[in-house]
C-alpha cells in the first residue's frame, strides 16, 4: 500500500491538490482510499499526512471520551459494521471500497484489513479504525481551510489584461456552475460564450443606449477579453417557480466565478440596463418567452494579478448576521 501511495504521488506535481481520480490505476485508487476516508471529494488530494501509519501506541488506545469528530468516526464504523459484530471484516471493508466507487478485489479488501488490523486477529476493531480515520479527517480539515480561504478571498475584478483565457478553463467553470444547488432539478441556466464579432455589436448597442440616456459609456466593452452571457428560465404563469430558478442560476454564477478564481482568472458579474433590453437578447439569440438574460460574466487575467483585485470587505461580521433560535 505504501508503494501504491508513492506511485499515486508520482503522478502529480509537488504541492498539487488534486488530479482526476479516473486517471489512477485501480490499486492507486485503493491506496488513496486506505489513506483517506473518501466520503469527501477533498480526499482525492495527496496530503502527505495521509501517508502516515498510526503509531502502535495510538492504535491500542481505548477512547472512552470522544470528541464530536471521534463520535462521527464511531457512527461511520457502526454503519460499515452491517452484521453488528463490533468489528469490520474484510468483506465489510470491501463493501466500503465499492461504495466509494473503487473496483477493489477480494485481495485488495484483505490488504486494507491487514493495514488496519493492529493485533493480527483478522478483524478491525474501533480502536484500530479510529486513529486512521482521525488522521484522515485532520488532513481533510486542512484542505477544507484552503477551500474556505478561496471562498472568502474571491473578489470582483474590474481591469483585465488582453490575453484570451483558454476554453478549457471556461468549460471547467461551466461544469462547476451546473453542479450548483437546483430546486426540482429544473436546470434553468444557459451559458453563452460571446466572440469578438458579437462583443462589437454589444459595444455599439451600449454606446447607442448611452446616447439616448445621456450617459456616456464608462468602459470600452471590446477591451473585455472574455464574455459569458448567462440566461435563466422565465415562467410567467408561475412567478414563484421563476424566482426559485433564478436563485439556482445565481448559485451557478457563484460556482462559475469561484472556479475561475481558483485558476487565477478574475471575473465580474454585471447586469446593467443594456443587458435588460430586447435588442441585447436578440443579439444573443435569446427567446425572451422562454428565458431572460440574467447577466454577463466578464472574465480574464486580472491586470497586476488577483492580489490587486477589489479589496472591499463586508461591513457585517458573522455575529451581526448569525442568529440562533432555541
Amino acid at each position: 500500500l505504501h508503494k501504491e501511495s508513492v506511485e499515486c504521488q508520482s503522478h502529480t506535481a509537488p504541492g498539487s491538490l488534486a488530479m482526476p481520480f479516473s486517471f489512477l490505476s485501480s490499486r492507486c485508487r485503493l491506496a488513496l482510499a486506505v489513506l483517506a476516508l473518501a466520503s469527501s471529494p477533498l480526499a482525492y488530494a495527496f496530503a502527505p499526512a495521509l501517508y502516515q501509519t498510526a503509531s502502535s501506541a495510538s492504535s491500542s488506545r481505548l477512547y472512552n471520551e470522544l470528541t464530536a469528530e471521534q463520535e462521527h468516526a464511531r457512527e461511520v464504523f457502526n454503519n460499515l459494521d452491517t452484521n453488528k459484530s463490533g468489528t469490520l471484516s474484510g468483506e465489510e471493508l470491501g463493501d466500503m471500497l465499492r461504495m466509494l466507487d473503487i473496483d477493489a478485489s477480494y485481495e485488495d479488501a484483505n490488504a486494507l484489513l491487514k493495514y488496519l488490523d493492529s493485533d493480527g486477529d483478522n478483524e478491525v476493531e474501533f480502536n484500530d479504525f479510529l486513529p486512521w480515520y482521525t488522521d484522515a479527517a485532520e488532513s481533510v480539515k486542512e484542505l477544507s481551510s484552503t477551500f474556505q480561504s478561496l471562498l472568502i478571498g474571491r473578489r470582483t475584478v474590474d481591469q483585465f489584461d488582453q490575453t484570451v483565457v483558454s476554453d478549457d478553463v471556461l468549460e471547467r467553470a461551466v461544469a462547476c456552475a451546473i453542479a450548483a444547488p437546483n430546486r426540482a432539478m429544473s436546470e434553468p441556466w444557459r451559458f453563452l460564450k460571446v466572440g469578438p464579432e458579437t462583443v462589437q455589436k454589444f459595444a455599439e448597442l451600449n454606446d447607442s443606449v448611452g446616447m439616448e440616456t445621456g450617459k456616456e459609456a464608462l468602459l470600452d466593452w471590446t477591451q473585455i477579453p472574455g464574455w459569458c452571457v448567462v440566461t435563466t428560465k422565465v415562467n410567467s404563469d408561475d412567478p414563484a417557480t421563476e424566482l426559485e430558478d433564478f436563485k439556482s442560476t445565481s448559485c451557478a454564477v457563484q460556482n462559475f466565478m469561484l472556479s475561475m478564481w481558483s485558476e487565477g482568472i478574475g471575473t465580474k458579474w454585471t447586469s446593467g440596463p443594456v443587458q435588460k433590453t430586447q435588442a441585447f437578447a436578440d443579439l444573443c439569440n435569446v427567446d425572451t418567452t422562454e428565458e431572460r438574460v440574467a447577466g454577463c460574466i466578464w472574465y480574464g487575467f486580472a491586470t497586476g494579478g488577483l492580489v490587486n483585485a477589489d479589496p472591499r470587505r463586508r461591513k457585517k461580521k458573522v455575529e451581526d448576521v448569525l442568529s440562533r433560535l432555541p
